[in-house]
């Protein structure tokens, strides 16, 4: 240690000048003596300690006193690695701790066998008769049905649903195999026994419809390949045409609760009708204008976009694959509809005389046995973008240009936006904007237009692509079209995963559960997590609730500054719904983005904007339509007035069979509520009051108010909720072969490209890929702070694509001498776009 000079030279123990407002005087340099004496003392002391512990253990030959004499000792062989611990939730709080006994992923309970002796084939071929006949039934009555008007609400939210045409056949087989099962079962009553009729024999090909290939017993080998397969094929190698495959049966984790034992949806515990699942919304969801602190409105958007990406549910259609009406008609009704009961005095509806919600079932999908109902899964499970680029490769076609690797875009002036769809009955085409030339826009997933702010980001991916895929066609100006759309298709698949595991599930999940869980991402090399024992396909509670819990999140009103004003606006938020024209305006797609990054989510829990439960799918109403002043005989409002999603999430998981709330709680590991007051200190007093007055038993309660009226203690979400969105996660890591990080060499990247791939974030791709927007937040989920500020779009860190250069293709292109960087394009900001 130096000692104390009197010279102006100051000692190295001293702290920096700036510390201090006075010169160096007498005074400061006693203490500054006294300071350096203790700090003296302290180390002698110290060293003493040490010396005595080492001489104690016998270890002074590694602990020499003289470190400038000492000999240094050869480096002991590195341990071997620990093998990966799947479960650690040592740091999970109290309310979390039964999840110390279950084993991730969680595992569901098998399937009930059939409910009686195994049918004769005499029983079989009759049952059989009497599905095709039922089918041929519900044909004629589909053809004498009015279609629904496609431009009303609930013509938009079928659409909504994005049924895709090939859907219809697949569903009729599976509806006259469903009720050849009634048939098989007539006699039994299997109402009140779990799993109801249970898993009957197979169908083999029983009825004249082709069957699924993921029916057959021996899946065709898969040839090896570098790249995802479009619809999610061969990704397990054991079961190539079924895990995570797109137009597959959802993943039942709970046999399904149908009052029939077979589809009939689900009632009370005693038999008795559930209550209305719109009475259900006005007690419990109730609104609340709270906003959260912490998290923005993009933190929603990215939900629904990887929501799309690995979740489409079909729904049942009319004749010609039109939409289904289900009120208001005389006929007979159709066994596909399931409307919700408007109660005459309903605090909304009642103004416009309406006493029925529309809501249509849910397509059956084929299971390949004869049993009860579930549903089918539209898209791929897994986080491919799939919502970018379609799971069929006629979408993919039909948005590719087969040049260089891009895909169509719409020349507007400088910018360019999504192709355009000219479909005058997507259900979001009208005819006003039609005739200035503004078009709705066609991408991966027929839902891009359901809002601005979801219509944007696949503005934004449909640019990030084709950024890429100028980038390496400059570094490997050999490669094809067909090489650089894959190899950019790759990179976007990656660069989702990385997104949605580094930002967005660290918010709704918790970091101590990301961690306990192995859900965390690795800062370098690879992973070897990936199990082909793990299915990854999406879990039917989970697409028919769990995930739909950031419905509660969005609020009633998005604001938009003016950066260069600081003026404020509103947009109320059903106005954005399938009105993505703003996109045409020279600044639109800015403005949308600074909306999401700048508007704050509503608070969590089981409130919902009246936004959503009142004004969904609502399309403005002509000032002079209000009343019929000739007469003036009503004072009601006229229609079409929106729907209540809240409603309709509802009645989704009763379409689904979905049990009740306590069995998923004691699916999660706690201790499944026998009675309202086992929820006494699980639920806020609130959620829990207003449930009890709704609900009869415990055992009747829906899973997505239930959960959703879980205290979170802090936390986004309640414990059950956090549990099914953790599994499935889990599994979607776990469970993917071509998961980004893998050590795979064939599937995956080299070190030097995942090195590049860690450098992403939302934030990054937004500005790189939206010309006019100069600033973000470097965390774009979470609201600006102090440890988030505004920051220039060039200063966000991008990947450099140099690593994906092709050595084997090095110099065979005389563009690539040339430049003096090809990849510097893949490493800037915005202003270097690639």
């Amino acid at each position: 240690m130096e000692r104390a000079s009197t010279s102006s030279e100051r000692s190295p123990l001293v702290p920096p000048t700036y510390v201090f407002e006075s010169s160096v005087t007498r005074r400061y340099q006693k203490r500054l003596r006294a300071f350096q004496c203790a700090i003296c003392v302290s180390l002698v002391a110290f060293l003493g300690v040490a010396l005595l512990i080492t001489a104690s253990y016998s270890l002074s030959d590694e602990f020499d006193a003289d470190a400038e004499n000492a000999t240094e000792a050869p480096a002991p062989a590195p341990a071997p690695p620990a093998p990966p611990q799947p479960l650690n939730l040592s740091a999970v709080p109290p309310d979390m701790a039964p999840l110390l006994q279950l084993s991730w992923p969680l595992k569901g309970k098998d399937p009930s066998p059939w409910v009686g002796d195994p049918p004769s084939p005499a029983a079989i071929t009759s049952a059989v008769s009497h599905g095709k006949a039922a089918l041929h039934n519900r044909t004629v009555l589909e053809s004498l049905r009015t279609p629904l008007q496609v431009d009303s609400p609930a013509g938009r939210a079928q659409r909504a649903a994005a049924t895709a045409r090939e859907v219809k056949p697949m569903a009729d087989a599976a509806y006259a195999v469903e009720q050849a099962t009634r048939a098989l079962a007539n006699g039994t009553d299997p109402s009140n026994r779990e799993g109801g009729v249970g898993v009957g024999p197979a169908v083999n090909g029983s009825f004249p419809f082709p069957e699924p290939p993921y029916c057959g017993q021996a899946s065709p080998p898969c040839p090896p390949s570098k790249y995802r397969t479009l619809n999610g094929t061969c990704n397990n190698p054991n079961y190539p045409l079924r895990w995570g495959v797109s137009n597959t049966p959802f993943r039942r984790v709970l046999p399904a609760v149908y009052a029939d034992g077979i589809s009939a949806p689900r009632t009370g515990a005693d038999g008795s009708p559930l209550p209305s699942a719109r009475d259900v919304s006005v007690t419990v969801h109730r609104p609340s204008y709270a906003h959260d602190v912490s998290f923005t409105v993009m933190l929603a958007v990215w939900g629904q976009f990887i929501d799309h990406d690995i979740t489409a549910t079909a729904l049942n259609k009319g004749t010609n694959s039109t939409p289904l009406s289900c009120c208001g008609s005389n006929l007979p009704p159709h066994p596909e509809c399931f409307p919700v009961p408007l109660d005459v005095e309903d605090p909304f509806y009642q103004q416009y005389n309406l006493t029925c919600m529309e809501f249509v079932r849910s397509a059956p999908a084929y299971t390949c046995h004869y049993g009860p109902r579930n549903q089918m899964n539209q898209a791929t499970a897994f986080l491919d973008g799939s919502t970018v680029y379609g799971y069929t490769a006629s979408r993919a076609n039909r948005l590719r240009t087969f040049v260089g690797g891009r895909l169509k875009m719409l020349a507007v002036g400088s910018r360019e936006l999504l192709p355009p769809s000219t479909d005058p009955n997507d259900g979001c085409n009208t005819v006003e904007m039609n005739a200035k030339g503004r078009y709705c826009f066609e991408s991966g997933d027929d839902r891009a237009n359901e809002n601005l702010h979801l219509t944007t980001m696949h503005l934004i991916w449909a640019r990030q692509h084709n950024r890429l895929a100028g980038a390496l066609q400059r570094l490997n100006p050999a490669w094809d079209d067909a090489t650089l759309f894959q190899e950019a298709r790759k990179i976007v698949g990656a660069q989702m995963q990385h997104i949605t595991y580094s930002e967005f599930l660290p918010i709704i999940l918790g970091n101590d559960v990301m961690w306990s869980l192995n859900l965390t991402l690795q800062d370098s090399n690879h992973s070897d997590l990936y199990d082909p024992a793990v299915d990854p396909s999406i879990a039917n509670h989970f697409s028919a609730a769990a995930f739909r819990f950031a419905h509660t999140l969005l609020p009633g009103l998005i604001h938009h500054v003016d950066l260069s004003t600081g003026s404020v606006s509103y947009t109320q938020l059903h106005q954005l719904l399938f009105n993505p024209y703003m996109l045409y305006t020279t600044r639109g797609g800015q403005e949308s983005m600074q909306s999401a990054m700048s508007t704050r989510v509503h608070a969590g829990g089981g409130h919902v904007t009246t936004e959503l439960s009142n004004h969904l799918f609502e399309r403005p109403i002509p000032a002079n339509a209000s009343i019929d002043a000739a007469t003036n005989t009503t004072a009601t409002k006229p229609g079409p007035c929106g729907l209540d999603l809240v409603s309709l999430n509802i009645q989704r998981g009763r379409d689904h069979g979905l049990p009740s709330y306590p069995a998923w709680r004691e699916h999660c590991g706690f201790e499944r509520p026998k009675t309202m007051d086992d929820l006494s200190g699980v639920m806020d007093d609130e959620s829990l009051s207003r449930i009890t007055t709704i609900y009869k038993s415990v055992d009747d309660i829906d899973l997505y108010t239930g959960a959703l009226g879980e205290d979170p203690r802090g936390r986004l979400l309640g414990p059950t909720f956090t549990c099914l969105v953790a599994d499935q996660f889990l599994r979607l890591k776990r469970g993917d072969r071509y998961w980004y990080e893998t050590a795979d060499e064939e599937a995956g990247f080299t070190i030097e490209q995942l090195t590049e791939l860690r450098k992403t974030t939302l934030a990054g791709v937004i500005c790189a890929n939206e010309d006019l927007l100069d600033q973000a937040q470097p965390r774009v989920m979470e609201v600006l702070s102090p440890t988030n500020p505004l920051v220039d779009c060039m200063e966000l860190l991008q990947p450099d694509l140099a690593p994906w250069r092709d050595p084997a293709a090095a110099g065979t292109g005389t563009k690539a001498k040339k430049e003096k960087n090809p990849a510097a394009a893949g490493s800037k900001g915005k202003k270097g776009k690639n």
